[in-house]
């Protein structure tokens, strides 16, 4: 039985290279605002505020979604990545950047979220896990390379030049998505569109939304600090921690979406968060590329394997009208937990140093499993 034939094809091609040009200025952004004069907490807000203005358009974006279809919004979301990409040469100070950096949310917000309904929309329900976790490694294989790469782009052609390639990638991710056919279903066009702003959420999206929020705190705090805390530990490029974390991912992804075809959602989520908190907490103890390396292995086997089992869950828990809801809710959850995480540890690092900071994630992520350890909600049958 295939995953979803042509268009799981097209949305993993597509989703790929939007992720890519994401992934190239991943460290790079942090190293551009302290160029600027940015501090710890001024990094945090860069990454928060684009994660901030993401999570305002989730929302809006799995209604639309159900109203308007998937297509339209895969093309903006990458529409946006490559006007927002070819616009940071020209910024002059941390204001500029972080007005930059909302725009470039908007595009986080359109693109995933609908990419992530067509896959819903196109896989078989019994293989559905398996197909969130091969197309999850669309959106994470770019790590293996991106981040690195960035770095050594910046190093040899400075930033202008490595923002320009980011435009180019998003570009190439425009180009795949014309080519996706639209694949929400007869029965949801013919649905009414929700009437409440409340109706643009979905209520039975919110049990996995509270553990979507504990993992993707901690991946604020990643994104946004991994970069400068190995530049001034000395660790060497980022991008090590970047390829390692996404190799792993690579490696656990797929047989995890298997797995939790097999035996439930909630049996791979709990042991996930447990394990990316322990990656957190060895990056309190690392003082060498080594424990560098030991914690990416720990932090990309539980994010790996926990993504896609909560994804699956959000979309086992609704009919097929409400996925784009759905998966809004399930990516403004995300979104939250990453600005959150962003400026509440951003503001940890300043006060308290980095070591604390990795603990306060570790210890959101084991707070995450034991949220998990109970299932309080009933799957839709």
């Amino acid at each position: 039985m295939s995953l979803g034939g042509r268009p799981f094809v097209l949305i993993c091609v597509s989703t790929f290279f939007f992720y890519v040009s994401f992934q190239l200025i991943l460290a790079v952004v942090p190293l551009y605002a302290a160029r600027l004069g940015g501090r710890e907490a001024d990094v945090g807000l860069m990454v928060g505020v684009f994660a901030f203005s993401a999570m305002l358009i989730r929302p809006l974006a799995g209604w639309l979604a159900d109203r308007v279809g998937r297509r339209p919004l895969v093309l903006l979301g990458s529409a946006v990545f490559a006007a927002a990409s070819s616009a940071y040469p020209a910024v002059g100070g941390i204001g500029t950047l972080l007005a930059l950096r909302v725009f470039h949310g908007v595009g986080m917000g359109f693109g995933p979220t609908a990419a992530t309904v067509v896959v819903a929309d196109v896989a078989p329900p019994a293989r559905r896990g398996e197909a969130m976790g091969v197309f999850g490694l669309t959106m994470s294989a770019g790590l293996a390379f991106a981040p690195y790469l960035g770095i050594e782009l910046l190093n040899r052609a400075g930033f202008a030049s490595t923002f320009l390639v980011s435009a180019a990638l998003a570009g190439v991710g425009l180009a795949g998505a014309l080519a996706l056919p639209e694949t929400r279903p007869a029965a949801v066009r013919a649905a009414r569109a929700p009437l409440s702003p409340l109706d643009l959420f979905s209520r039975r999206a919110l049990y996995p939304a509270v553990m979507v929020v504990a993992l993707h705190f901690t991946v604020g705090g990643v994104f946004s600090f991994l970069p400068l805390f190995a530049d001034r530990a000395r660790l060497g490029n980022p991008g090590l921690f970047f390829m390692v974390f996404a190799l792993t991912v690579v490696l656990v992804r797929s047989g995890a979406g298997r797995l939790t075809d097999a035996l439930g959602r909630r049996l791979v989520i709990v042991p996930s968060l447990a394990l990316a908190g322990l990656g957190l907490a060895a990056l309190a103890w690392t003082t060498s590329p080594a424990w560098l390396v030991a914690s990416a292995l720990f932090y990309g086997a539980g994010f790996g394997a926990g993504q896609p089992a909560l994804m699956a869950m959000t979309t086992d828990r609704v009919p097929p009208e409400e996925r784009g809801r759905a998966m809004g809710t399930f990516f403004t959850a995300w979104e939250l937990g990453i600005s959150a995480g962003s400026v509440l540890l951003g503001v940890c690092a300043d006060r308290a140093g980095y070591p604390a900071m990795w603990w306060v994630a570790a210890a959101v992520a084991w707070a995450g499993a034991c949220a998990g350890a109970r299932d309080i909600t009933r799957p839709r049958g």
